[in-house]
């Protein structure tokens, strides 16, 4: 027995030794808000050719978190750490609204910890971005009226030369990319038609857009204090974000391939996060799929049995769907329209790799920065509960695609826990590269996320002891990957309102979806993994949600 875990050992060791010695190419797609079954290959009636025929190729994973909300899930992703040791603790996102004048919740990556696309330039990468930022930062130190701004959601602060310098410090240039197109915040619109005031970015400075396409534009938002609605119902010449973040991506492909260094790519669209919008025929495809809403999860769940992918005893968490439909069934189309759209993309940048000879040396992984929003009830991220935001296994948990041809086995799937801040010890690993103990002159102190090389190549992988997740007064740990204990789960001033401190605690190898809640059955559990929950808050320095709304009032809402 002993020979036999030797030789399986050394078999791994030696498919590991191959990848690392070819040194890939790496190309990390991310959606923004996207359902864990969203896509075709997880079971989802949206129409995703593409991805499906990318997962056939490679690896789906179904056991893989992220940290539930936007920022959150790219600090980690960036820095293979607890989103709270840089600065995006307890729900924080990168604007100036959000931010708090603690390091756990400033809303701004740190300088003085190594990022992936500092080390992997060290590791001589070419360091690619297109997509959106969301990790705090500006250019306010060239610009007067963005002063005055940054004065508006800061009052009490003192802006000082320092502060404007460390913030255009946090910019994607200065973290380690050679080439940046996108968004710095969070949300804008999909659609700008020439003469439009746009937020996208080139580098530093402001992106000159090009309107080479014509567009039926949908677009719908309920917000009455943003503009998002301008173009609807317009036709003709317009930029359309996750096409033009697109383009650019090829652009950045096609250059770097006729150099010698490899290089890593990292793609992040702002679809489907709202404000919703699509092109209308898209829309309209959709509108007809869904004049029945309740079959949408049930038959997700199901799908997702037949694919392997969810167990096929476990219940599935049943949304509640309101009465009244008309206006959630034409969200439905267009988050799927908005979904199609993506992944139409994805095989743009798919062929891109093939026509310029790298699609056989380059690891290309998929996934979402948390489940859907509450929007839509929550139905995308069927069979799960919850949504983004909320700690349960829908806000979460994500779908995750790996392939990489000759290396990773196609059509394959990996019920291995995978937590988002696992891809930096991967890449790292991948481009024979260390992580400093020391960055500009701070120590650091170690990673939080493993490698993921054994899970990619079939191989079994212990979870991970803890898993932490915190948001607006939530917290939740996975021990083991099995025990989750949730503590004040869902929306803040919904909790706020009910006595005393609920406890919810799922086995989720038998309860994948968190239908039983056993925390009245199990005491001594709960107490606890309470108390390991009580010790990482205060290891993170996570402050207490009710002393951060102190200085951020309308943070909750």
């Amino acid at each position: 027995m002993n020979k036999q875990f030797f030789a399986m050992g050394m078999a791994f060791l030696a498919a590991v030794a191959v990848m690392a010695a070819e040194r890939p190419n790496m190309v990390i797609i991310m959606s923004d808000d996207s359902g864990y079954s969203d896509l075709g290959c997880y079971g989802g009636e949206i129409d995703t050719p593409n991805l499906d025929k990318l997962a056939k190729k490679g690896m789906r994973l179904s056991n893989f978190y992220t940290n539930g909300r936007c920022s959150p899930t790219r600090a980690s992703l960036l820095s293979g750490l607890d989103c709270a040791k840089v600065g995006f603790g307890g729900g924080v996102v990168g604007d100036w609204s959000r931010e708090m004048p603690y390091p756990a919740h400033r809303a701004r990556m740190p300088y003085d910890i190594p990022l992936l696309p500092e080390l992997m330039k060290e590791a001589g990468y070419r360091t690619l971005m297109s997509g959106k930022w969301h990790m705090g930062g500006s250019t306010m130190k060239f610009s007067e009226g963005s002063q005055k701004v940054w004065k508006q959601y800061h009052e009490g602060w003192e802006l000082t030369q320092e502060e404007m310098e460390q913030d255009y410090l946090g910019l994607p240039m200065q973290r380690g990319f050679d080439e940046y197109f996108g968004l710095y915040g969070a949300q804008n619109s999909l659609f700008f038609v020439p003469g439009q005031a746009h937020p996208m970015m080139e580098g530093n400075g402001p992106a000159k857009l090009k309107y080479d396409r014509e567009y039926n534009m949908h677009c719908f938002s309920k917000r009455k204090d943003m503009n998002y609605n301008v173009n609807h119902g317009k036709s003709g010449k317009a930029f359309y974000a996750t096409d033009g973040v697109t383009d650019r991506a090829v652009e950045m492909i096609e250059d770097a391939s006729k150099l010698q260094e490899p290089f890593m790519l990292y793609v992040a669209y702002r679809a489907p996060h709202k404000p919703l919008q699509a092109p209308e025929e898209l829309v309209q495809k959709y509108l007809k799929k869904y004049g029945d809403l309740d079959v949408i999860g049930p038959t997700r769940t199901e799908n997702l049995k037949k694919e392997k992918l969810y167990p096929e005893d476990a219940k599935h968490f049943k949304a509640w769907l309101p009465k009244e439909r008309d206006e959630l069934q034409l969200q439905f189309a267009i988050h799927a329209a908005m979904i199609e759209k993506i992944d139409e993309n994805v095989g743009h940048l798919i062929q891109t790799l093939k026509k310029t000879g790298e699609l056989d040396n380059t690891l290309v992984l998929y996934f979402s920065d948390n489940g859907a929003a509450a929007h839509t009830k929550g139905i995308q991220n069927a069979p799960y509960n919850g949504v983004k935001a909320l700690m349960w296994e829908g806000g979460t948990k994500s779908h995750f695609i790996a392939a990489w041809p000759g290396k990773i086995k196609p059509d394959s799937i990996s019920h291995e826990q995978v937590w988002v801040g696992d891809l930096m010890p991967t890449c790292l690993e991948l481009a024979g590269a260390a992580y400093p103990k020391t960055f500009r002159g701070k120590k650091t102190d170690g990673l939080d996320g493993r490698s993921m090389l054994p899970v990619l190549v079939g191989k079994k992988r212990e979870p991970a002891e803890t898993l932490f997740f915190n948001d607006k007064g939530q917290q939740t740990v996975i021990y083991q990957g099995r025990w989750k204990l949730l503590i004040e789960p869902g929306w803040y001033l919904q909790t706020l309102d009910v006595p005393g401190i609920a406890y919810e605690l799922y086995d989720l190898e038998n309860d994948p979806s968190e239908t039983k809640n056993l925390a009245d059955a199990k005491p001594e559990m709960v107490q606890r993994l309470a108390k390991a929950c009580d010790k990482w808050i205060e290891e993170c320095g996570i402050v207490d949600y009710a002393e951060l709304i102190k200085l951020r009032p309308n943070d909750p809402y």
